[in-house]
């Protein structure tokens, strides 16, 4: 198509000018829509189409098959992205694809996406899942529009909390559960029962070994203390710090990559990089007091490399694989016997994000939402609002109470003594 020509046009009964070319195979006319009422911006919007038709990238809306749309989307803008960010589209993609197949991007409207999140429901999905799923599949669908590639954004109706559910796939975990977790620690790393089942089969295949000596068990338990220990530490300082788990693996000390603990200031602080965290942005987080104590706890000597080192088995080497210490760390709330949730259709064990929710409900009783905002570095303050603020009226009322100096105010202005007794007076019949 090296020979077209795109011009431009107005027609009474449109609002843009449109854009024309003559296709030199059947000699028909084509024309499209620029979207401007300008004749300065329809010329170059014009010259866009003109240049994408001699190059072969245009094709018409409606041809437009599911795989070319993805393959455009993500060398065009997902190759843009954060890997985490890339992953979590390309996942809600496939998962729409497989659910919901489609021949062409057109094919994709508002009935579709509602049978997409009837079909997850039918599979068990938690209600969380289906929202991520569907924001991922819409901002795609939006990329798509801004191309040309769809004439419109089909509408989706997000999913709403129920009567009775919640968004959230699990929940802040108590203290109490965590010192459970921290008990069992050993029994989540090394006993697991499908393993062992495993192994004890192997066992009866081969010769019997001699039983090992005082030495040699005195070795395994030094080992087994000592990766204990390092597993001790990381899900304290996940305790303490609202760390996500793949942010916590890359805090360091020291050196120019990762997250940097500053403990030399007169307030600590997080030195985090936009690729290291999330939001995609450059920030200074203030560490809490308590974390700061905790990191102070480490000798100065020692401050060199990665804050935490939670160690393999064998103790040979850090783990850093986010999935396997995910795991491990389920493990060690199965063990504990932590269910953060239990339906009746799905049965989940603490995991490292909700020690990241304990952290944030701890933290949502001391300051307001603008301050728990930053400290979770949640994107919106909707976000802060929904999971954290407001869960626990009794909580609220407590601190009311607590702050009380005895009296209220009137409809008429003037104070007078609350006529019941309060939860923090004497009792009424005196000493």
């Amino acid at each position: 198509m090296e020979d077209i020509k795109v011009l431009i046009t107005q027609r009474d009964d449109r609002k843009f000018w449109q854009a024309y070319y003559v296709d030199p195979i059947t000699g028909k006319q084509k024309f499209k829509s620029t979207g401007e009422t300008s004749k300065r911006e329809a010329e170059r919007a014009a010259a866009k189409w003109e240049q994408d038709l001699r190059e072969g990238r245009y094709k018409a809306p409606s041809k437009v098959t599911w795989e070319e749309f993805r393959e455009r989307f993500e060398t065009q803008h997902v190759a843009s992205l954060a890997n985490s960010t890339g992953r979590r589209y390309s996942t809600a993609l496939n998962v729409f694809e497989n659910t919901t197949p489609v021949n062409r991007l057109r094919d994709v409207d508002a009935k579709r996406l509602s049978q997409f999140q009837t079909a997850l429901r039918a599979k068990g999905t938690a209600e969380a899942t289906i929202a991520a799923q569907l924001r991922h599949v819409k901002a795609a669908l939006r990329w798509a529009h801004d191309m040309g590639l769809i004439p419109t954004v089909p509408k989706i109706k997000m999913p709403k909390r129920v009567k009775g559910a919640s968004m959230m796939k699990g929940r802040a975990i108590t203290a109490e559960e965590f010192d459970r977790m921290v008990v069992k620690i050993r029994t989540g790393l090394y006993v697991d029962p499908d393993a062992d089942k495993k192994q004890a089969e192997k066992k009866r295949k081969l010769k019997p070994k001699p039983a090992p000596t005082a030495e040699e068990l005195a070795a395994v338990r030094a080992i087994e203390a000592a990766v204990v220990a390092s597993w001790e530490h990381f899900l304290r300082g996940l305790w303490l710090s609202g760390l996500r788990l793949g942010e916590s693996l890359n805090l360091f000390w020291d050196g120019a990559e990762g997250i940097i603990a500053d403990l030399d200031r007169r307030f600590p602080i997080m030195v985090i990089p936009a690729e290291a965290e999330k939001g995609n942005k450059d920030r200074l987080l203030p560490i809490t007091p308590d974390f700061a104590r905790f990191l102070a706890e480490t000798p100065r000597e020692q401050r060199t490399g990665r804050v935490f080192g939670p160690l393999t088995r064998d103790a040979k080497m850090v783990m850093l694989n986010q999935n396997r210490i995910g795991a491990r760390i389920t493990a060690i709330g199965k063990a504990a016997g932590v269910k953060v949730k239990d339906d009746g259709k799905e049965t989940k064990f603490a995991s490292a994000h909700d020690m990241r929710r304990a952290f944030g409900h701890r933290w949502s009783k001391k300051v307001m939402p603008a301050v728990l905002k930053e400290l979770m570095r949640h994107e919106a303050i909707q976000t802060t609002m929904s999971y954290y603020v407001g869960q626990n009226a009794e909580s609220i009322a407590n601190q009311l109470w607590a702050a009380d100096d005895g009296k209220n105010a009137a409809s008429d202005g003037k104070n007078e003594h609350f006529s019941e007794q309060s939860p923090n007076s004497a009792n009424s019949t005196g000493a």
